[in-house]
C-alpha cells in the first residue's frame, strides 16, 4: 500500500480542505498521515480527526527539550521571553527570529519524518510546508503536490523579503509534480507570474449533510459569518450595518485571532447592537453546514486588502451554499461574478456599509429570501465535493502508478 503525507502548518482541527484531501487519498488506497503543528489550545501530538490519523509537530522550545532530554541533559528553567508590553524594541526584533525558529523546527521534524516513512506522495499545503515536500522529493523520490491556498507573497500578514518569496515560489512550482489552488483568479496570476501552466483549481466545496433542513428557523432573522475572526474578512462592515437593519442579528462562528473578538464586542457596544451580536466557538469541519442551518443569510464581505483576498473564493461561500443560505458577498473579481451569475445572493462594494445594510434588508425580506434560497439549492446540487474530488483523484492517480490504487468505490 503506498503511503502519503498531507502537510499543513496549523493544528488541523478546523482545516476542512486538508481533511478532505486526506480522505481522498485514503479512499484511493493510500496509507495516509496528516502532519500539522501544535497550537496554544491544541497540544496533543498524536490523534485522530474525522477518522484521519494526525501527527502534530512541536515548536522550537519543545523540540530543543526533546533533544536535550534524549542526550541526557536537564536544562535549567529559562525565564519567559519578554512580552509585547515588557520588551519594547527587543520584542519587535525577536519576532522575525521566532518565526524563523518555528519554521525551522517544523522543517527539521518534517524532513526526519519523510526520511523515516519514505512516502510515495506528499501533498504540501501552502508555501511554508514546501521545504519538507521538496526534501521528500529529493531525498526519498516522493511525488510532490503543491497546494497554494493563497499567493504567498501577497497574503495578509506577509513576512519576509518579497523577492525571496517570489523566487522560492517560482522554484517550488517547478519542482512540484503537480500544482493545485483554490480559485481561478489565483491560478491565472500564478501562471502569468511564474510562466507555468495554470494550477488545477480544486474549490473548497464541503460535503452537504443529506438530512439538512435549509429553511430559516422561526424567530428573529440571523446573518451568519463562519471562519476566522480577523480583520479584512468583512466582519466590521457587517456589524456597522446592523443599526440600519434593526430586525437582524449577527452570529459569528470561528476561532479568535489576536483578540479580534474582544474588539468586535467593544465596537458592538459603541454601536448599540451588542444585544444582537453572538460569537460562538468554531465547530469541527463536518459540522459546519449544520451549525449554519436555520440562519437567514451568510456573510462573505471579504475586503481586498491584499491580492490573495481580492482573488479569493472562500470556503465559507460554499459552506453557506451547502447549508442552503443566500449569500451576501463583496463585489470582487472571482466571488462577485459567481454570486451574481448564479443568482445566489446579493453583491455589494466591499466597504460600502450603507450598501451592505440595503442588501441585508433585501435578503431578510421573506419573499426575496425564499426566491434566492431556491437558486442556492439548485446551485448546491450542481456544485458538489464529488465533482471537486475527481480532480484530486486524477492528480494522485497520474503521479503514482495506477496499479497501486484501488477504486474509491471498492
Amino acid at each position: 500500500m503506498p503511503s502519503a503525507l498531507v502537510l499543513v502548518r496549523n493544528d488541523v482541527s478546523h482545516d476542512s480542505r486538508v481533511l478532505r484531501e486526506a480522505r481522498v487519498l485514503r479512499d484511493l488506497g493510500f496509507d495516509v498521515l496528516v502532519v500539522g503543528v501544535v497550537s496554544a489550545t491544541e497540544r496533543q501530538t498524536e490523534l485522530t480527526i474525522d477518522g484521519m490519523p494526525v501527527r502534530r509537530l512541536v515548536g522550537p522550545r519543545q523540540l530543543l527539550r526533546r533533544v536535550l532530554h534524549r542526550e541526557g541533559f536537564r536544562p535549567e528553567p529559562q525565564p519567559a521571553p519578554p512580552t509585547a508590553g515588557s520588551g519594547g524594541a527587543s520584542t519587535r526584533r525577536s519576532r522575525p527570529i521566532e518565526r524563523f525558529l518555528v519554521g525551522l523546527a517544523f522543517t527539521l521534524q518534517g524532513i526526519a519524518l519523510v526520511w523515516r516513512l519514505a512516502p510515495a506522495l506528499v501533498h504540501a499545503n501552502d508555501y511554508e510546508t514546501m521545504w519538507v515536500g521538496v526534501a521528500a522529493k529529493l531525498l526519498r523520490g516522493s511525488r510532490l503536490v503543491y497546494d497554494a491556498h493563497e499567493l504567498w507573497p501577497d497574503r495578509a500578514g506577509t513576512s519576509g523579503w518579497r523577492p525571496w518569496l517570489l523566487a522560492w515560489e517560482f522554484v517550488f512550482l517547478r519542482l512540484a509534480d503537480a500544482a493545485v489552488t483554490v480559485s481561478p483568479g489565483l491560478a491565472q496570476v500564478m501562471a502569468a507570474r511564474y510562466r507555468v501552466s495554470e494550477p488545477v483549481v480544486v474549490r473548497n466545496v464541503p460535503e452537504r449533510p443529506l438530512d439538512l433542513d435549509s429553511a430559516p428557523a422561526p424567530g428573529p432573522p440571523v446573518a451568519v459569518y463562519s471562519g476566522g475572526l480577523a480583520a479584512g474578512r468583512g466582519i466590521e462592515q457587517a456589524l456597522r450595518a446592523l443599526p440600519a437593519v434593526p430586525e437582524l442579528r449577527l452570529r459569528l462562528i470561528g476561532p479568535d485571532t489576536d483578540g479580534f473578538a474582544a474588539r468586535v464586542r467593544s465596537e458592538a457596544e459603541a454601536l448599540g447592537v451588542a444585544d444582537r451580536l453572538e460569537i460562538r466557538p468554531p465547530v469541527p469541519p463536518a459540522e459546519v453546514p449544520a451549525a449554519l442551518a436555520g440562519t437567514m443569510l451568510g456573510v462573505v464581505l471579504t475586503q481586498p486588502t491584499v491580492l490573495s483576498y481580492r482573488l479569493s473564493l472562500p470556503n465559507k461561500l460554499f459552506e453557506y451554499v451547502a447549508a442552503g443560505l443566500p449569500v451576501l458577498a463583496s463585489d470582487l473579481p472571482v466571488q462577485g461574478p459567481l454570486v451574481r451569475e448564479e443568482g445566489i445572493g446579493e453583491v455589494v462594494p466591499p466597504d460600502d456599509v450603507a450598501g451592505v445594510a440595503e442588501a441585508m434588508r433585501r435578503l431578510v425580506d421573506p419573499a426575496r429570501n425564499a426566491e434566492v434560497r431556491a437558486r442556492v439549492r439548485a446551485f448546491a446540487r450542481r456544485t458538489s465535493w464529488e465533482h471537486e474530488r475527481r480532480r484530486l483523484e486524477e492528480i494522485y492517480r497520474t503521479l503514482v502508478e495506477p496499479r497501486r490504487f484501488r477504486t474509491a468505490a471498492s
